[in-house]
């Protein structure tokens, strides 16, 4: 039953009739509940709102500025791993090479493979990845004030989607998520030719190949699930009807990294590889599948740095536009109300918040370049002042050309 919160906006008769089968109750792939709001629920949130918003301007203000500090650290890490590694045979292991930072590329095997042992799951090859995911209700809202509804839909999913959240929860209740979760294995004596790399090195691989299973495993499988379990789809799939999924219904699948070609730049100790740590305190491990040179495989980390750092910048701003915005709500709420005034108090507030983000946005992330890259951000501004100068200096030259009996120059606009 809904609580008793949700007794004035929970409308019984948006919900599905449920259909029993045996011990079961099956309601519909999805359905909407209408959900309206008062003026004064409404006028309420918009005060919540702010908070929100108090909350997200400052945060996005720190993540902005340590985006640009993990930005530097990182690509002058990877500038010192680069002027630092030495080549590696993968002949045999040099131990006069251990403690150092050592570029190994070649032809990547293990003889014992890689295993999940809960679900009796083996391959040849250098690491395993497991995917688990159960079918739950997921809500979603849409529209606001009389308009406002929440659909309850299902799909498969490998977080647990918290239902005793959700406004309607009666119908649409999720079974506990299971202990067991998507992990990833790797080899633990994969080597590169006769070079040991180890598990820390192999887990930094891509698994992209589907490991379709069969079920030698089963037993362990149901061992660790508890429930009746049965091959599908070359995956595990925990459940009454793969073709008619039920929520609490859970499928297990396998993607693999096999023996090939690879490429590692590492610190390398007797018992493998591992992560190097720079002197700033940034620490990385290399890895590609397929055979890289040392350079390749630093200038793709540094592309990977970077397009990181503008995702994440993009991500900082609109998270502080969000903040801005909400700060607004009780003014756009009130507004609402009024047809006209509504829309174009939605827009200038939008209009404001944009603008605050760009100048606060742009100001940290100058700021943190001023911490992190002094000499750069000195440059950039030197020659950003000399270019202003230089444009003020050609326009008094024009404008006295202009003064200038018989002169002539165009005009500036």
């Amino acid at each position: 039953m809904s609580s008793a919160s949700d007794e004035d906006s929970f409308n019984p008769a948006t919900v599905p009739d449920p259909v029993t089968e045996g011990d079961n109750t099956i309601f519909a792939e999805s359905d909407v509940v209408a959900a309206p709001q008062g003026f004064g629920e409404r006028f309420s949130n918009s005060f919540g709102a702010i908070l929100f918003g108090l909350l997200l301007v400052p945060l996005s203000c720190w993540g902005l500025f340590w985006n640009e500090g993990r930005a530097v650290k990182t690509a002058r890490a990877l500038s010192e791993g680069l002027s630092l590694v030495v080549p590696a045979s993968p002949d045999r292991l040099n131990s006069a090479l251990d403690g150092k930072l050592v570029h190994i590329a070649g032809p990547g095997s293990s003889q014992t493979g890689v295993a999940d042992a809960a679900f009796g799951v083996q391959g040849k090859g250098l690491k395993l990845a497991r995917r688990v995911e159960m079918y739950q209700w997921k809500q979603t809202e849409s529209g606001s004030g009389q308009d406002r509804k929440f659909t309850y839909s299902r799909e498969w999913s490998e977080s647990p989607i918290q239902s005793s959240r959700f406004h309607a929860p009666s119908g649409h209740q999720n079974p506990a998520f299971p202990v067991y979760r998507s992990q990833k294995f790797g080899a633990a004596d994969a080597r590169v030719g006769q070079f040991p790399v180890g598990e820390t090195a192999a887990l930094r691989l891509d698994a992209k190949e589907a490991f379709p299973i069969t079920d030698a495993g089963l037993g362990a499988t149901q061992r660790t699930t508890g429930r009746v379990t049965r091959v599908n789809g070359g995956g595990y799939y925990i459940g009454s009807d793969p073709l008619s999924p039920r929520v609490g219904d859970v499928r297990i699948t396998y993607m693999i990294k096999r023996e090939g070609p690879v490429s590692f730049v590492g610190r390398q100790q007797p018992e493998g590889l591992q992560p190097y740590r720079a002197t700033n305190g940034q620490e990385f491990l290399l890895a590609s599948s397929g055979i890289e040179s040392a350079d390749t495989l630093f200038q793709t980390a540094q592309d990977d740095n970077r397009t990181l750092t503008w995702v994440l910048r993009a991500v900082g701003l609109v998270v502080m536009l969000i903040g801005f915005s909400a700060l607004f709500a009780p003014v756009t709420l009130l507004a609402s109300y009024i047809p006209i005034l509504g829309s174009l108090v939605s827009g200038a507030v939008f209009l404001v918040s944009l603008a605050a983000t760009v100048m606060v946005g742009t100001s940290v992330i100058a700021i943190a370049w001023f911490v992190y890259r002094p000499l750069l951000s000195l440059a950039l501004v030197a020659a950003a002042i000399a270019i202003t100068f230089g444009l003020r200096q050609l326009r008094k030259q024009r404008q006295a050309a202009r003064m200038t009996p018989g002169g002539f120059a165009p005009r500036l606009n």
